[in-house]
């Protein structure tokens, strides 16, 4: 069975179909339905406040993107000053691995990347950050690692905070097919 996303007048699954008739081989063809206009209309709490009141929560008071509850989550943390970005990624929640980075800026402590960051980047004075939830993962670690290592990786040169310890700690194989 080979699930189609919808198109107008089925056209991708009578392309589909036409191609595995082709072939002689016998397997179905579904039409997978979109996005209703009422799941994208309705609010399950229109009255939800989209933020949190803790103190403590990066990515809240920073404004930032995602569910600071969701856990296993990869994350980034991005200077307001020169827009580099450290990408991590967590089990627990954005809001506690968030209060961790917050406490270790605080106490100014040689593993903290904010605080490394303000000392080579910006002579000692902290800038703003923000914390960004950009996967949820639950139960995948390994996902979560190598989507942690895939982020990494894309960023452009002079534009990480990571140490280059992180830097592709968890090696992605690659395959090349030739015919």
């Amino acid at each position: 069975m080979i699930f189609a996303p919808a198109t107008p007048g089925s056209q991708l699954k009578h392309l589909y179909m036409k191609e595995i008739k082709e072939t002689g081989f016998k397997i179905r063809v579904v039409e997978q339905s979109g996005t209703t206009l009422k799941s994208m209309l309705q609010k399950s709490d229109p009255f939800k406040p989209k933020r949190c009141a803790k103190v403590d929560c990066l990515v809240c008071r920073t404004d930032g993107k995602g569910n600071y509850r969701s856990t296993g989550v990869t994350y980034e943390l991005v200077c307001k000053t020169c827009c580099n970005k450290y990408i991590g990624e967590t089990s627990r929640s954005a809001y506690t691995r968030g209060r961790e980075h917050l406490n270790a800026l605080e106490r100014r402590e040689e593993i903290s990347v904010m605080w490394r960051h303000s000392c080579d980047r910006h002579e000692g004075n902290v800038p703003d950050f923000v914390m960004n939830v950009t996967g949820t993962f639950r139960d995948d670690a390994m996902l979560r690692q190598v989507t942690e290592s895939v982020l990494i990786s894309k960023i452009e040169e002079r534009m990480p905070i990571n140490s280059k310890t992180e830097w592709n700690y968890l090696r992605i194989p690659r395959t090349v097919v030739t015919s």
